[in-house]
């Protein structure tokens, strides 16, 4: 899971070191800041996508949340 800033730089140069290396990349979407509005948008819009699932720290946590409550049944708690 990524976030950080430089959304088209830092961030995006480490997400693609990481899906080159076999990793599943989620990068926070609303997590990340870039120099530029246009540069941002542009960057989350067409490269993300591309070697990440891009999703927002909200629907991040539901799903960590599920999958441990799911877990969590599983066991009988």
């Amino acid at each position: 899971m990524l976030s950080g800033f430089l959304t088209n730089c830092c961030v995006e140069s480490t997400m693609r070191s990481a899906y080159e290396r076999g990793y599943e990349v989620i990068t926070l979407t609303d997590c990340v800041a870039g120099t530029s509005e246009a540069e941002h948008a542009n960057a989350i819009t067409y490269d993300y996508p591309m070697f990440s699932k891009p999703t927002t720290s909200t629907d991040f946590l539901a799903a960590l949340t599920g999958a441990l409550a799911s877990a969590d049944a599983s066991r009988g708690y």
